[in-house]
């Protein structure tokens, strides 16, 4: 019976991943199983030719303790990540020995079944992929296809279904509060607007939670499109009511202003936030909105994303309060730092239960975090079910762009 597990990660780098990968690596040869590290993700299965050695070393690394014994002490992957969908790989990341006949090519490919062929080649017992939701998702897809899967969920934004807690949440929320009330500082002293932007996601859960537990002024969210004026006519209150004559605007990104005043506002901003605010368009879109037969909701349902939306925020609030408004994005500062004490004990905690799910060959489980069970295990499959999102009527204030008082901690699931 082999005894090859192969370990992966996915997605972005988070506080205690690397504990996590410490602590699987122990607990993984403790049970009696040989770890193999699978470099960036996916693409180091895409990446492996079985007729070609070099590939090999290439893309994975044969683990033992001492290799890891420090990797805690560091932020990152110890193993490199990617995003890779293997479902919809681009033309240009498909490695040469793939490459399709002459006559054939397409932007996209499926390359699932090279995965599959790759995991049974190198005789993997298992895989234990450590991912944010759309790693597992595209996980609980090759679990029901057969491949022996154990997933570990870990993402900032906490918003992978079946779990309370994902690694590195709890580290980024911290730093959120941190860092938004390091700018109350410099907010204060220019007596300004600030406008923070936090992670695109698909859901503003998470930026809820950080604006709420930093008491900032007004919170944007993707869930609720925001009206430019009345979101000014708040703010300016804000500032007026603020002894050190400041205002704090969270913004996550994703956020959209209202259809029917998307194009009233574009002319004021700047070319790259024009690009920013119309991208949820296509140019079809576009063209038909100056006819007013616009409509927003459809062309998300299409798949367009938006990216920069704090930034579309501030120059609207710079245009209608007539003052400067600086902006300051979070982004990838939420996922440096060391881990905090929740993130190092849950990143231990579920490589523990990987380990043991793995020498119970209890294939096509996550592990989780739950209130009302404490740490425990559940179906993959779960993760495909929803999102954690922001239950409007439950927690946000749609009128006042606030969080509401009752938000404690908040798991909503859709």
């Amino acid at each position: 019976m082999s005894k090859r597990v192969g370990i992966l990660v996915g997605g972005g780098d988070v506080p205690g991943l690397n504990m996590c990968l410490k602590s699987l690596v122990y607990r993984v040869i403790d049970v009696g199983f040989e770890p193999i590290g699978v470099r960036k993700g996916w693409q180091g299965l895409l990446n492996y030719n079985y007729k070609d050695p070099t590939t090999y070393t290439n893309n994975f690394i044969e683990l033992d303790k001492n290799m890891v014994r420090a990797i805690d002490r560091t932020p990152g992957s110890f193993l490199h990540a990617s995003r890779i969908d293997p479902s919809s790989v681009p033309h240009r990341l498909i490695p040469r020995f793939l490459h399709p006949e002459p006559g054939s090519h397409k932007d996209t490919y499926d390359v699932n079944a090279h995965i599959k062929d790759v995991v049974q080649r190198l005789g993997f017992k298992a895989l234990i992929v450590v991912g944010d939701d759309d790693m597992l998702r595209h996980a609980a897809h090759l679990s029901n296809d057969g491949v022996p899967i154990i997933a570990i969920p870990k993402t900032i934004h906490n918003n992978i279904h079946g779990t309370d807690y994902t690694i590195g949440f709890s580290t980024g929320l911290a730093r959120s509060v941190a860092f938004i009330h390091e700018l109350r500082a410099l907010a204060g002293s220019r007596e300004q607007v600030v406008v923070v932007e936090t992670f695109r996601v698909n859901s503003g859960l998470s930026t809820l939670l950080a604006g709420f537990l930093a008491g900032v002024d007004r919170v944007v969210i993707p869930e609720v499109p925001y009206d430019p004026e009345r979101l000014a006519y708040l703010v300016q209150h804000d500032k007026q009511l603020n002894p050190n004559n400041y205002a704090v605007v969270l913004v996550s990104d994703g956020s959209r202003i209202v259809p029917e005043k998307l194009l009233q506002y574009t002319p004021h901003l700047s070319p790259r936030s024009q690009s920013v605010a119309l991208r949820l368009m296509t140019e079809e879109k576009a063209a038909e909105a100056h006819e007013e037969e616009f409509d927003l909701d459809e062309v998300l349902e299409t798949g367009s994303t938006l990216a920069g939306s704090g930034m579309v925020v501030a120059e609207v609030l710079a245009h209608l309060l007539d003052e400067e408004v600086f902006l300051q994005p979070l982004t990838y500062l939420l996922r440096t730092g060391s881990p905090d004490g929740q993130d190092l004990l849950g990143a231990t905690n579920f490589a523990i239960m990987a380990a043991r799910l793995l020498s119970e060959e209890r294939f096509g489980r996550m592990t989780a975090y739950q209130q009302r069970y404490n740490l425990t295990d559940v179906p993959l499959s779960m993760v495909t079910e929803g999102v954690h999102a922001v239950d409007v009527d439950e927690m946000y204030n749609a009128h006042e762009y606030k969080p509401k008082v009752n938000l404690i901690w908040a798991v909503q699931e859709k």
